[in-house]
Formats: structure tokens, sequence, C-alpha cells
């Protein structure tokens, strides 16, 4: 446990010292990733719970139960497309997570210059593409070393390996590291009163991340590292019997962009085996996005015994860029 302490503690450090170093390599390492998180703006640090939680604080890996899997379909700005498939395991406060991400920035047409730096007309049609291989794992911390305090609190650690390829003559390939933890006040258990349609102030949780620490293996130097914080609330049966509310907002400075504040709201409503769920948040940053920091969702869930089914669309608009329109399929059992 002392070593974890040490381990955790040096990284947030290293990062502090290192947030000088510049933007960082690895575009894709910026871009918003997730179904619900992004449907939310992002304000997903304490959110996490499932396995999107290994792109946004891999310590809610600790709360997956059972196996879920994800496929992404991301029609990102100018024809830009972008793939990711997810797989979580867990059981008894602990889970695992992998995903590969693939990016492929389409055709751009190259230009030419003479020897004195002038544009010289049009060179040859390159492409480019980006990926990236993570894996990571959380805990419950009352696992490692049980106390009133540590049975509240979730840990958790993602590694990736990242790439980017631009034509023949240029790669480059870098590897981060991501720390987190979730800290959660259960103010009424989830299953008491749930079925009276009493409405349940249910849980307040805060979160803390340090993403992409680490480097490239070329000349772009650090990777964008980024330290965040969050919290979120959530109430049961609001107004009405069979739903759920969450609020959140999170607070992240990062090498590239500085500050960035983002807020979002989850609202589901449950019809037996069925449910629909709206998603809204924004983004304060509008240099991290793009001057748009709007971000609306919906899905629409059902459950077919121990397997439930879920189907999400996220619509990002990026401003003068275009929009981001985003379709995710999720299975739990």
């Amino acid at each position: 446990m002392k070593k974890f302490v040490v381990v955790f503690f040096a990284a947030a450090l290293a990062a502090t010292q290192a947030f000088a170093a510049g933007t960082g390599a690895m575009d894709i390492l910026k871009v918003p990733s997730g179904m619900k998180a992004q449907g939310m703006a992002g304000a997903y640090i304490a959110v996490a719970d499932d396995v999107e939680s290994l792109d946004i604080n891999p310590a809610g890996l600790a709360s997956v139960k059972g196996n879920e899997v994800m496929f992404v379909h991301d029609l990102y700005i100018d024809d830009i497309f972008y793939d990711s498939v997810y797989y979580a395991n867990g059981s008894e406060g602990a889970g695992f997570s992998a995903v590969f991400k693939y990016m492929n920035t389409g055709s751009i047409t190259s230009t030419l210059e003479n020897d004195q730096g002038n544009y010289a007309g049009d060179g040859a049609d390159i492409s480019g593409m980006d990926f990236l291989a993570s894996a990571g794992y959380g805990t419950n911390l009352g696992k490692l070393m049980y106390n009133d305090l540590t049975k509240n609190i979730n840990i958790g650690a993602a590694l990736a390996f990242t790439g980017e390829m631009i034509g023949p003559d240029y790669s480059n390939f870098a590897v981060s590291l991501n720390l987190g933890a979730i800290y959660t006040i259960t103010i009424e258990d989830f299953d008491f009163m749930t079925n009276r349609g009493d409405t349940i102030w249910n849980k307040i949780c805060v979160g803390i991340v340090m993403k992409n620490l680490g480097t490239s293996f070329g000349e772009s130097g650090m990777t964008p590292m980024s330290f965040g914080a969050g919290a979120f609330t959530q109430w049961l049966n609001l107004f009405s019997s069979s739903n759920r509310l969450k609020l959140s907002a999170d607070t992240e400075y990062g090498t590239g962009n500085g500050f960035n504040i983002r807020s979002g709201v989850d609202y589901m409503q449950i019809f037996g085996d069925y449910n629909i769920s709206l998603r809204a948040g924004y983004n304060f940053n509008p240099e991290d996005r793009l001057a748009s920091g709007i971000a609306l969702g919906a899905g629409f869930g059902m459950k077919f015994g121990e397997m439930r089914l879920a189907l999400d669309y996220i619509y990002s608009p990026y401003g003068e860029l275009g929009t981001s329109n985003k379709i995710g399929l999720y299975f739990k059992f």
C-alpha cells in the first residue's frame, strides 16, 4: 500500500514539473472518447463506473460488474473517422479493461516548396492515421487496506501505447500512464425505498485523475499531460418513479490548453425492461473544443434476462469545422 502511494504522488510531481514542456505529442490522446462521458461534455471524472472509465478515470473500473463490451464509431470533423472497441470485466470491487482505437484522417493534398521556401504547387495526396492500445485496472482501496475511509475509495491505473503516421515519411510512437481515484459518499443505499417511488438523494462522488503522463519516442516530446478533479451527485425517482438524474462538474489543467471547466447532466427514465437516456453538457474552454462547447446525447437501452443492450448517440458541433456525430453500441452480460 505504501509503495502505491509513493508511486502515485511521484507521478503527480513529475507531471507538475513537465507542465511547461509544451502542447505534447499524440493528437489522438486529445480527441474526446467514450459515449456517456461525451454526452456530458466529458464531465465524467467522478461519474466513471463502467467500461468508459478506462479513458476518463481508471478508478471507475473497480465498479464494473460482469462483462462489458462497447463499439464506437465517430464521424469526426472534416471527413475524419474514429473507431473504438472496448472490453471490461469486473467483480467484487475490482475490474480490468482494454481498448483499441483507430483514427483515419483521410486524404490530404501536400504542398511543395522551392529552394527559397516559397510555394511551388501541389504535390501528391497523402493520408494519415493514429492508433491507441490501452489496458487498465481499478480496485477498491479497502481490498488492500480496509477501514471506514478506504472502503469508499476506488483507485486505478491505465497504460496506453499510441502511434501516429502521416504519409511515408513521418511516424511517431509514445507510451503514457493514467492514474485516478474516486471517493463515494452513499447518502441512501440504492436498494432502499427504490420501489416506493420516493425521491432519494442517492450519492455524492469526488474524483481526481492524472492523464497522459508519458513521452513520445520521437522528437515531439511529452504527451499532452493533464490533472483533473470532478464531482457528481445523483437522485433517484425524481418527482416520479423509476428514474435517475446525475449532475457533474469537472475542472482540468492541461499542458496544451490551460484550465478547463466542464459540466454535464444525465437523465434516465426506466420503463420495465426498457430505458431512455437524455444527456447534455458544456465545455467552457473554447480553445479545447474549437469554439463550441455544447454536447447533446441520447440513448435507448433494454434488458434480455441478464444481458443489457444500449444504443447511444452524441452530437457535438465544432463551429466552422463542422460537427461530430458519434454512435455507440454497448453490451453488458
